[in-house]
């Protein structure tokens, strides 16, 4: 590697050997610059023939160290009071492409910077670095001021405590070491309660999860930072951080150490290809980074994973195994400095658990392998005792070393399957219980399906977690609902769950519910199976064994009955009842549902949501204790919500002829869809109003079963071309998003239409001034007279980086009035505004609309009839309607990505 450290060809240093009184001349500074680019172009090209990623991190640091130390050479020979160190990562001798080099200049003391000649000197070394565009990340201190400020901030002692002498005085970089060195600077508990609130606190910033859809590989949990924070903190109290030292003083374990070194390892090759990829310094892991690596690294796509789903599977577990590598070894250190108690207190729980200062531990090092049970009963116990804060880190490791008990006859052990159920009915801590079985090893072991899904994501927008943390999450929903701790937020998820009889069958569910993704196939039918195989060995009957099973693989039908199908439909309703056949299966599958789409994006839940999934089982109640043999018919519910608001019209004086007169021709969805009373409330402000004077806009509140609810805008105005798009235009403008539309137009030409609407993510605030401006441009939109100089919503970085092919069917039944035309597209802001415009071209007319928003893309579908109120029959039509559609939305992804 000479060459890296000396001019091209092994010509003599650029800058020579002598004090430099000037900046460089621009030619020399364009030299050193070609010297870097070369090093690091060299550098690069190794990268990607997968050489070593630890020389190649070191060889950087290396060629840094002597190309630094030739231009302090040039500006400071001879100089014994000044020396250059390299702190922080740069100090470890770590650098990447584009990481910060962390210098600090040491000077004796004040009297050398006040110096006009040191100062012009070290301001000229500065700048020239600047010049030659290196990441430069530099402190100017003397040997007091590093005293001073590392005694008051922690950080500041941090980065110190990994420096490294570059060059210049050896004498004053010797005295800094005597002044770190003193224990009273910071002693080591000090520093280690400091450095671990700290990390709890950065923590924090991620949402405590390591799961994170675009993780920060440095600063997410279980990232590069946590692995320093074990390095620090050992340093401080042991005097080194190597790691095999370390395994010596047993502050870690062989295996420990390997999943550190490892990590770190995978870690530095995603790093290092992001800076180059990145053409800078770049620690989030972005979704095109995601795929560009995934691609370098040589991950390939099959039919049960995308190449980039395998590839962050293998960065969640090389995370997951650091964050528990972190937390053992704080552990560790937390009990042998004796921070939490002056005195232990130890309290037996059984001949194999103890509880010391209130965390779990074995009383012998033989109990697993004597009673491999244990390894399941020490779970049960946690989860009945209030006070129990957690493992012993002695224990932990015994578990992890004791994992490959945990075999076939382990799980058909009774007793280890009357623990598991035990467990599932504890009173306390459940999904701690679960999660630490999970990062322990032993749930991934016990449940085999389980641990194939540890890691497993799926890189889109809608599911924003791996498998096994959406799954824990599920459970904490559930729990939280049992517990009755969210029930201002679902009011009726927390009655019904806390009717379930047996509670346990619903966890297992959520635990099973997804167990078969990333395996190819019907992934609810794959649980299904191993669902009720598990439910047999665990001693289960053959009825709640039917019950899980049937969950699991329904686990999707309500939330896909409640957005894709009209549940105002009383067939509708009736179809779903005679799946479900009993209130129980419904309560339970209600409870399965709600929890696992909280739990999938909290984006998903809203309150309209919520309306239809409360809806679905409130009507779906009714129809199974109406009897499945006496279902509710579509004519009769018309007939009879008809009825009902006649008879309160009439009340208000209201004459019969007026009302039918103004109900002529309305569609059976307005009375499908509105109550007698919303039906009455409509017809007397039509009544009222003279569409001679204009459109009439109201806005009404749909209150949901669970919560939340909906706000119905109904526009009543005469009929016209763009009246649908310009209406849903205007809606875009005001920031409100469409979640159903029905479209009604009677013979006369007189529209009555509806469209339910929330604004962020909540019904439409009853501030009047809010409600008068949408209903005042709405209005003005269905007359045409709406501005088109709309403000234009720009699509999200990572909308951008999701943006599916379009797919469109349109269908006519036989016989059927209209034809169905779904829609399958990239979200985006005002998209329904710009199908409307397509439906005005391809003159089509719109009765209905149900519009559903699955992360990065929605799945709206639309009964549409020709301009005649015909549905579209002639086969060479329907494809024209369809590739038109699809072409203009792909064209509008293209150019919102660009």
């Amino acid at each position: 590697m000479d060459w890296l450290r000396q001019g091209h060809g092994g010509q003599a240093p650029i800058l020579g050997r002598r004090q430099v009184k000037s900046a460089p001349a621009a030619g020399d500074i364009s030299e050193l610059r070609r010297r870097i680019k070369r090093a690091d172009a060299a550098l690069a090209e190794r990268f990607w023939q997968d050489d070593d990623i630890e020389s190649l991190v070191a060889e950087r640091a290396r060629f840094i160290d002597a190309f630094l130390a030739e231009v302090w050479h040039a500006f400071f020979h001879g100089n014994g009071n000044l020396a250059l160190l390299a702190v922080g990562g740069y100090g470890r001798g770590e650098l990447h492409p584009h990481s910060d080099i962390d210098l600090m200049l040491l000077a004796r003391n004040n009297f050398v910077l006040r110096g006009r000649r040191s100062r012009d000197a070290v301001a000229a070394f500065l700048r020239l670095l600047w010049d030659l565009k290196l990441d430069i990340g530099h402190s100017v201190r003397t040997l007091a001021d590093c005293r001073r400020e590392a005694m008051h901030d922690v950080s500041v002692l941090t980065t110190m405590m990994e420096r490294r002498r570059l060059t210049g005085s050896d004498i004053l970089a010797s005295r800094l070491d005597n002044i770190l060195a003193r224990p009273a600077l910071w002693p080591s508990e000090r520093f280690y309660r400091a450095k671990r609130e700290e990390q709890e606190t950065r923590h924090a910033q991620y949402d405590d999860v390591e799961y994170d859809l675009e993780p920060n590989i440095k600063g997410s949990p279980g990232g590069l930072r946590d692995i320093q924070t074990v390095g620090w903190i050992a340093r401080r109290q042991f005097g080194t951080a190597d790691l095999t030292q370390l395994v010596e003083r047993s502050v870690l374990t062989p295996l420990e150490r390997d999943w550190l070194v490892e990590g770190r390892r995978f870690l530095w090759r995603v790093r290092f290809g992001l800076h180059l990829l990145a053409g800078r310094r770049e620690d989030r892991l972005l979704f095109d980074r995601q795929r560009e690596l995934a691609r370098r690294f040589g991950y390939v796509d099959t039919d049960a994973q995308l190449g980039v789903e395998q590839f962050m599977r293998d960065y969640y577990r090389h995370v997951l195994q650091l964050r528990e590598a972190n937390d053992i070894v704080l552990q560790h250190f937390d009990e042998t400095g004796g921070r939490l108690f002056r005195r232990e207190t130890v309290e037996p729980i059984n001949e194999r658990f103890q509880l010391r200062n209130h965390y779990i531990e074995v009383t012998g090092d033989s109990v697993f392998a004597e009673t491999p049970s244990a390894l399941m009963e020490m779970f049960v116990l946690l989860a009945n005792r209030k006070d129990a804060r957690g493992v012993r880190a002695a224990t932990i490791r015994l578990v992890r070393s004791h994992l490959h008990l945990v075999d076939e006859g382990f799980r058909n052990d009774p007793q280890v399957t009357r623990h598991f159920i035990a467990l599932l009915r504890a009173p306390y801590t459940l999904v701690s219980q679960l999660t630490r079985m999970r990062r322990y090893g032993v749930l991934g072991r016990y449940i085999p399906g389980f641990g194939r899904v540890i890691g497993q994501m799926q890189h889109d927008l809608f599911h924003i977690y791996t498998v096994d943390a959406h799954t824990m999450m599920v459970i904490r929903n559930m729990r939280r609902f049992h517990a009755a701790s969210r029930e201002d937020d679902y009011p009726l998820a927390t009655r019904v769950t806390g009717n379930l009889p047996k509670i346990e069958l619903l966890y297992i569910a959520g635990l099973f519910h997804d167990i078969g993704k990333g395996r190819g196939g019907d992934h609810s039918s794959i649980g299904a199976g191993e669902a009720a195989e598990f439910c047999r060995r665990h001693g289960l009957g053959e009825e709640d064994t039917e019950l899980v099973a049937w969950l699991v693989r329904e686990h999707l039908t309500m939330s896909t009955t409640a957005q894709r199908k009209d549940i105002h439909d009383p067939e509708v309703i009736d179809e779903f009842a005679r799946l479900v056949l009993t209130e129980t299966r419904l309560d339970y599958l209600y409870a399965l549902t709600v929890a696992d789409i909280n739990a999938t994006n909290p984006t998903l839940w809203n309150s309209w949501r919520a309306t239809l999934m409360g809806q679905l089982y409130v009507e779906a109640r009714r129809a199974l204790r109406r009897g499945l043999d006496s279902p509710r018919r579509r004519s009769e519910h018309i007939a009879a919500c008809r009825r009902t608001a006649l008879d309160a019209a009439a009340e208000r004086g209201l004459a019969e002829d007026r009302v039918l007169a103004l109900w002529d021709e309305p569609g059976d969805d307005f009375f499908l869809h509105h109550s007698p009373m919303e039906v009455l409330t409509i017809t007397e402000a039509v009544a009222a109003h003279d569409l001679a004077s204009g459109a009439r806009v109201l806005i009404l509140d749909r209150l949901g079963e669970d919560g939340g609810g909906a706000s119905e805008v109904f526009v009543y105005a005469e009929d016209r071309d763009n009246l649908f798009a310009d209406s849903v235009t205007a809606m875009a403008g005001l920031a409100l998003s469409i979640h159903a539309a029905s479209i009604a137009t009677n013979a006369s030409g007189v529209c009555f239409n509806s469209y339910i609407v929330l604004k962020d993510r909540q019904p439409v605030p009853s501030d009047a001034n809010v409600r008068a401006r949408i209903r005042e441009t709405v209005g003005r939109a269905a007359l045409g007279r709406l501005s088109e100089s709309k403000a234009r919503r720009r699509l999200s970085r990572r909308q951008k980086q999701f943006a599916p092919p379009t797919e469109v069917q349109l269908n006519t039944a036989a016989g059927a009035a209209s034809s169905t035309l779904r829609v399958v597209a990239a979200d985006r802001p005002g998209l329904l505004a710009h199908i409307g415009r397509l439906f005005i071209e391809l003159e089509l007319a719109v009765t209905r609309a149900r519009i559903t928003t699955l992360g990065e893309r929605v799945e709206d579908v639309f009964e549409v009839t020709e301009r005649d109120h015909t549905a579209v029959t002639e086969s060479g039509r329907a494809d024209h309607i369809c590739a038109r559609i699809r072409d203009h939305l792909d064209a509008l992804s293209t150019a919102e990505a660009a």
